[in-house]
């Protein structure tokens, strides 16, 4: 579970959209924290592009957007886990909370002070102790405690005063909340295994909707979009539609991880969903299916101008993509347009991947740095090469593996960026099991380096920043009479649509 809550994590119910990362790799979003190296070269502009004659100036009086490290801070919620302790998943010790430390002092991004995360250790010690209602004084003792013993001498103050697995499971928590990053958390197993899912593009029952926590409204669960031809869509839920209730129970305070795994189930059964939609509330019964997370839509739009969505990059995004292309460049596309917003990311191999459909055999789509500057390159081993023109839409919610891809279809000269600047999550985490040779044991999701654009731009709290900017709400994706970024780009290609 996160601490902090964003909406520019969109998550497809019964899965985690994670960002992007390396061997297995997750993930979305990332507190303050200063650039691995301020003296990297600033990305090469793109050489005089016919399609940039018609750039759009940003509005006036832009409105507030989604950026990496302004998310609001929601205080963990330990409630169903309270309720029913044994459902964790995995048994807490001080063996696994010593693992954690370890990678944290050796393999973190940045150098991290005792005092840090004993400060993290404490404050969420507190926000779990006020959720079993057990006083929290006795933390005070932890102070001048060395992190890596504080497990041991919590597990001391509280003994018997709660249940000790789950005293554990906040304790370890806490000490990753001490190195202020939003990206490095603890994965339950049933985490896990829903981010598994989604990577791996594994089939599960659901009903077919992206989810967000709006920020601007309180943090209230809402729908982000529902997915053509699932129950969601079938159903009639729209995008916006709020969650106030998922089978009687109110939503308020519920986590996306724990609101997917109340909506999910098995494929045939209901789930009845309260929403509000236009300051009016009613019930709706949608019934469960199996879906197949497919991360690659294509379609054709008048003028010949294939358009194609990306909605992660998971282990099959690339050749989805490149079977896509195939196809609508068989159909006579004259040039293509490459969805990437409001996509989390996914796999850094898949952007690779996807980026290798554009550009030569060895292009150079990313490079990252790790805490002693060490740096890895990733480039492409096909030969690509599209023959026709292009464009590339992101927005303030694509991120990650998102970023790589848009950055190096920039820096390398080879689409056009269009529609808003992105998120600015340029970070790799790095998974590690804490119990090796254990299926079901709980997973440490850490950032270990930052990445860079074949350029040399900074992703990180920075984004990229597109060519041709058009201000619109995210919310209105893939609305054919509202989505004036999607219009903007079909018709620099010379189409139009329907």
């Amino acid at each position: 579970m996160q601490r902090w809550q964003k909406r520019a994590t969109t998550l497809l119910v019964s899965t985690i959209l994670w960002g992007c990362g390396g061997a297995p790799v997750v993930p979305a979003a990332i507190a303050e924290r200063p650039d691995v190296r301020s003296d990297m070269p600033a990305a090469r502009r793109p050489a005089s592009n016919p399609l940039l004659a018609e750039a759009t100036p940003e509005a006036a009086k832009p409105r507030k957007k989604a950026r990496n490290g302004e998310m609001e801070e929601v205080k963990r919620t330990y409630e169903e886990w309270i309720k029913k302790p044994e459902t964790l998943g995995f048994d807490a010790s001080e063996t696994l909370y010593r693992n954690i430390y370890f990678h944290a002092r050796n393999a973190f991004v940045a150098d991290v002070t005792d005092q840090q995360m004993i400060a993290g250790l404490k404050k969420e010690l507190g926000n779990f102790l006020e959720q079993v209602k057990v006083n929290p004084a006795p933390l005070s003792a932890l102070d001048g405690t060395k992190p890596v013993d504080a497990y041991a001498k919590v597990q001391e103050l509280f003994k018997g005063k709660v249940n000790a697995n789950l005293l554990g499971f906040a304790t370890m928590n806490g000490l990753l909340d001490g190195l202020k990053d939003n990206y490095s958390v603890l994965l339950t197993p049933q985490e896990w295994g829903r981010m598994e899912e989604q990577l791996n593009s594994k089939e599960f029952g659901g009903i077919g909707i992206y989810i967000e926590l709006d920020r601007d409204a309180g943090n209230v669960l809402t729908i982000f979009e529902p997915i053509e031809g699932t129950p969601a869509y079938s159903a009639g839920l729209l995008p916006g539609d709020r969650l106030v209730k998922i089978d009687g129970k109110d939503t308020k305070g519920v986590s996306l991880d724990s609101a997917m795994t109340m909506i999910r189930g098995l494929p045939g059964t209901p789930v009845v969903l309260t929403i509000e939609r236009d300051n009016t509330t009613k019930e709706v019964t949608v019934n469960r299916a199996k879906i197949k997370t497919i991360s690659v839509t294509s379609r054709m739009f008048p003028g010949d101008i294939g358009y194609i969505r990306v909605r992660s990059f998971a282990a099959d995004t690339g050749s989805e993509l490149e079977a896509a292309l195939a196809k609508l460049k068989s159909n006579g596309a004259k040039g293509i347009v490459m969805d990437l917003r409001n996509n989390g990311g996914g796999y850094i191999d898949a952007a690779v991947d996807v980026v290798g459909q554009y550009a030569p055999r060895q292009s150079l789509v990313v490079y990252t740095l790790n805490r002693s500057g060490k740096r890895q390159e990733y480039r492409n081993q096909n030969q690509g090469g599209l023959g026709v023109p292009s464009v590339c839409m992101i927005n303030e919610y694509s991120a990650s593996a998102s970023e790589i891809t848009a950055g190096a279809l920039r820096d390398l000269k080879l689409s056009t960026l269009v529609g808003d600047h992105s998120f600015g999550k340029g970070s790799v985490q790095q998974l590690y099991n804490l119990e090796p040779g254990k299926e079901e044991s709980a997973r440490l999701k850490l950032t270990v380096a930052r990445f860079y654009t074949p350029g040399g731009s900074v992703i990180d709290h920075k984004g990229v920043d597109p060519q041709v900017t058009v201000d619109m709400e995210p919310r209105f994706v893939g609305k054919i009479d509202k989505d004036i970024q999607l219009k903007k780009a079909v018709e620099m290609l010379g189409g139009h649509l329907k």
